[in-house]
C-alpha cells in the first residue's frame, strides 16, 4: 500500500472497504462480544483523556499541530465531542458508519501539517503532518495504554490474554486512523517494552507550546477551570513519571486528595450502575439496534 500520508480521499476509502470485507456489516468491525467495545463503553475511561492528550503532546509535532489547527482553548467541550464521537463511532458503529467517521477524521488530518516552532532533539525534522504514521502510532499508543490503565483502576484487572486480546484489537483500530499494522510491536509484552522506550528517548521533549496546551485546558474556559482539579489530579497520579516532572506538574496532598476521591466515586459509579444504563451512549444505541436486529442477546 502506498504511503497512507499522501493517500487521497478515494484511495483511503478503498483502503478501509478493504480492511472491513470480512466483517459483518451490522455488527462493525468490533462488536459488544468483543474486549475492546467491552473496555470502550465504560465512560469512566473519559477521566483519563487528560492524561492521554498530555502523553501525546509530550511528542513536540503532535503539540505543534494541535497549537496551530484545534480551538482547544477556545472551545475544549467541542473539540472532545468532536474527538469522541469519531472515536465512538469507529468502535460501536456499523461497518459503513466506522468508515464514514475513519474517512471523517482522515480528511480533518489532511488539513493538520505545519512546522515546529520549538527547540526540537538533534536530527529531529521540523515538519509535522497528521497523517504521519509514526505521529499516528504514538497517538494510538497513547490511547492504548491509558485505556487498559483506567479499565485496571475503576473496573477491574484484565488477564494477559484479555490485554493481548485488546491490544491486537487495537491495531485494528489504528489502522482505521492509517496506522500500518506493520509498525506495532508484535504482542502487548513488546508494546509495554517499546512504550518504555518511548518514554526514555529525547522523541519525546516538552516543549513551551505543550505546557501552554495545558494551562489552556486548565483554564482557558469557565468549563475547563470547572472540571481542571479533577483533569489536574488523574493526569499528575497517572503520567509516567518524567512526564510529571517535565509538564512541571505536582503531586501535592490536595492533588493527592482529588485523585483519591474521584478514584472512589468512580470504582462506585461502576459498581452500582446497571450495564445498559452505564455504558457510553453511542455504546448503548449500538447495542440497543443490534438487540432489535436479532443480533444481540438480552
Amino acid at each position: 500500500m502506498p504511503d497512507h500520508s499522501v493517500r487521497s480521499g478515494s484511495q483511503f476509502r478503498h483502503y478501509l472497504e478493504q480492511l472491513g470485507k470480512n466483517t459483518d456489516p451490522h455488527v462493525g468491525f468490533f462488536g459488544p462480544e468483543s474486549i475492546y467495545w467491552r473496555v470502550s463503553r465504560e465512560p469512566v475511561l473519559l477521566l483519563v483523556g487528560m492524561r492521554a492528550l498530555l502523553m501525546q503532546i509530550a511528542h513536540p509535532k503532535v503539540a505543534q499541530g494541535v497549537a496551530d489547527h484545534s480551538r482547544y482553548r477556545e472551545d475544549p467541550l467541542g473539540r472532545g465531542i468532536r474527538t469522541f464521537t469519531a472515536v465512538y463511532g469507529i468502535v460501536f458503529g456499523s461497518r459503513a458508519e466506522a468508515i464514514e467517521a475513519a474517512m471523517a477524521v482522515h480528511t480533518v488530518h489532511g488539513r493538520v501539517r505545519g512546522k515546529v516552532r520549538d527547540a526540537l532533539p538533534t536530527g529531529m525534522d521540523r515538519h509535522y503532518d497528521a497523517r504521519d504514521p509514526e505521529l499516528q502510532l504514538w497517538v494510538s499508543a497513547t490511547l492504548i495504554d491509558s485505556a487498559i490503565g483506567a479499565y485496571e483502576l475503576f473496573v477491574g484487572p484484565l488477564s494477559a490474554t484479555e490485554k493481548e486480546a485488546y491490544y491486537q484489537q487495537g491495531k485494528v483500530f489504528g489502522q482505521l486512523f492509517g496506522v500500518p499494522r506493520a509498525l506495532y510491536p508484535a504482542h502487548w509484552p513488546d508494546f509495554q517494552h517499546w512504550l518504555a522506550d518511548m518514554l526514555a528517548s529525547e522523541t519525546l521533549t516538552v516543549t513551551p507550546t505543550a505546557r501552554a496546551i495545558v494551562e489552556g485546558l486548565l483554564s482557558g474556559t469557565q468549563f475547563a477551570r470547572l472540571l481542571a482539579p479533577v483533569n489536574y489530579a488523574v493526569a499528575a497520579m497517572l503520567l509516567p513519571a518524567s512526564l510529571v516532572d517535565a509538564f512541571g506538574l505536582r503531586r501535592g496532598r490536595a492533588v493527592r486528595a482529588g485523585y483519591s476521591s474521584t478514584v472512589w466515586l468512580g470504582r462506585l459509579l461502576v459498581r452500582f450502575c446497571p450495564r445498559r444504563l452505564c455504558g457510553v451512549p453511542h455504546a448503548r444505541r449500538s447495542e440497543k439496534r443490534l438487540r432489535r436486529e436479532g443480533l444481540l442477546g438480552c
